[in-house]
């Protein structure tokens, strides 16, 4: 079973201001919040809510085997975005699957404040719960969690100017202590096909990718080691790249599963050893 705890009481003095969510939101064009909108939907029905704990029996006495699997939510995750980082469709990616899968502690932190498109991100998909912290507080965080629980995730978003001080101390201490971890992959490579229709379409399709990723390189032809494929319709063409997708559906990324954010134990044995 999930341990139940709250969340340190000291972190509440580092929370923003909620009115500058609020301000962020009203300021996001309507246009790119229902990308973020399709994008928070779309999860939901590619993966559907995993929320609580399940316990799966199979008795093969043909095989000779007896199993049990019991599977949980992780008891928190930390979301640790670094200065500057501004892409809401790769937060959402990793962030949504922890919800997904049930976990009760989703917190993300940063040492500056959150870039407009981040704070909508967060409005927009619930996660209230959001802190800014220096490297010290980001470490004192850390063990607060694991001394509640040992199990937990790690999401890193490093901005541009890559992992600074408190991810680095964070990174050491999750490998030291075996807590599972998800890195962001900056810079992303992606070919949009609007650009070979020559229509208006084409410049607006760049401009939310580019909101979307700010640090992404965007293609002009199909080339190795593409991150995504955006086509303005039904392509039969294979494409070497993890991610294919219509309009409307830019703002959708790979991401970790919610296997992921989920523990998983196992009990085997013979079918034989029962009945003796």
């Amino acid at each position: 079973m999930s341990p139940t705890f709250d969340i340190p009481a000291w972190l509440e003095a580092c929370r923003p201001d909620d009115a500058l969510y609020a301000q962020a939101y009203e300021a996001c064009p309507a246009q790119l919040r229902a990308l973020l909108k399709t994008s928070i939907a779309f999860a939901f029905h590619r993966s559907g809510m995993k929320d609580g704990e399940t316990d799966i029996r199979v008795d093969c006495p043909r095989a000779g085997f007896v199993r049990r699997e019991h599977f949980r939510p992780a008891a928190w995750t930390l979301a640790v975005t670094g200065k500057n980082f501004a892409s809401p469709a790769r937060f959402l990616a990793a962030a949504l699957p922890a919800v997904l899968a049930g976990v009760p502690h989703v917190l993300t932190v940063s040492p500056a404040p959150f870039a407009p498109a981040l704070s909508t991100a967060l409005e927009l998909a619930g996660l209230e719960d959001s802190f800014l912290l220096d490297a010290e507080g980001l470490a004192s965080l850390y063990e607060d969690l694991r001394a509640a629980s040992p199990d937990g995730r790690i999401l890193v978003f490093p901005g541009p100017e890559g992992f600074d001080e408190g991810m680095k101390d964070l990174l050491h201490k999750a490998a030291a202590d075996g807590t599972p971890l998800y890195r962001d992959r900056a810079a992303p490579r992606i070919l949009s096909l609007y650009k070979n229709t020559d229509t208006p379409a084409a410049g607006e399709v760049a401009k939310r990718l580019l909101w979307l990723h700010p640090d992404a390189t965007l293609l002009d032809m199909p080339s190795p080691g593409m991150d995504a494929v955006f086509t303005p319709q039904p392509c039969a063409e294979t494409f070497d790249a993890p991610l294919t997708a219509g309009p409307g559906m830019e703002a959708c990324w790979p991401g970790p599963s919610p296997e992921f954010f989920r523990t998983g134990a196992l009990c085997a044995q013979l079918v034989q050893e029962i009945r003796s």
